[in-house]
């Protein structure tokens, strides 16, 4: 193993995407006292469920336009020091695992989207629809975005991977030459990256065809037609 792979996985996380300039208003809308959980998202099996605690309410104030958020990799390292999140401002915490021993973080300073790998790659094609979606809105909104497994080597890199392909317009091998950059310790495994580089054919299909995204988001083509993929795989 070469120092730099060796080190990265020593280092809780790496910065990937820094924050860029935006048109945008920077802050969401603030919440009201009562509506303070912006959002907790969980994973039931093969399905992902969103709740919200009442509806996010727009204050009279105006916010300022400002920058995105930025997008951090890591291992579950880097959720155990809270002040390492506080200090890079990181908002929302993107957690491809699900374990007893996850550290709890206080709900109303974060927002959390937790989801654990399915059996089958077919079926992480729906996870990448609703986590990039969510990914982009958070940096949209100016906030930062960590997302991390237990080791930041393969879960997390397939989800950032499966982002950059969706919004950034990437090549699966484009997305992961880019974060071995930042990160060297990354490696997709074998069933993430034949989901992922059926994710980009399905992506690049629907720019060919002038489709407007993903998820239900098209310009009147419906859902797009999942590839069949066959391979199983562990996370």
């Amino acid at each position: 193993m070469s120092p730099d792979v060796m080190q990265a996985m020593c280092t809780p996380m790496h910065q990937v995407l820094s924050p860029q300039p935006t048109s945008q208003p920077s802050s969401p809308p603030q919440l009201s006292r009562a509506n303070s959980s912006y959002m907790s998202i969980s994973s039931n099996g093969s399905d992902m469920s969103i709740s919200t605690n009442g509806s996010m309410q727009r204050s009279n104030s105006s916010y300022s336009y400002g920058q995105t958020g930025a997008l951090y990799l890591g291992s579950l390292s880097a959720i155990q020091d809270i002040s390492l999140l506080r200090e890079h401002r990181i908002k929302v915490l993107i957690q491809v695992l699900d374990v007893p021993w996850m550290p709890q973080l206080p709900e109303k300073e974060f927002k959390f989207l937790s989801t654990t790998s399915p059996p089958e790659s077919s079926k992480l094609i729906d996870r990448f629809e609703e986590t990039c979606a969510i990914i982009d809105r958070a940096l949209k909104s100016g906030e930062s975005v960590l997302i991390h497994c237990q080791q930041g080597i393969s879960r997390s890199t397939a989800i950032l991977i499966a982002y950059l392909i969706r919004y950034h317009h990437q090549s699966y091998d484009s997305a992961l030459a880019m974060i071995k950059k930042k990160r060297a310790c990354v490696k997709p495994n074998e069933g993430f990256e034949g989901a992922l580089r059926s994710w980009e054919g399905l992506i690049r299909g629907h720019h060919v065809n002038g489709v407007n995204g993903v998820n239900g988001h098209y310009g009147g083509g419906g859902r797009p037609q999942r590839p069949d993929l066959g391979r199983r795989f562990t996370s």
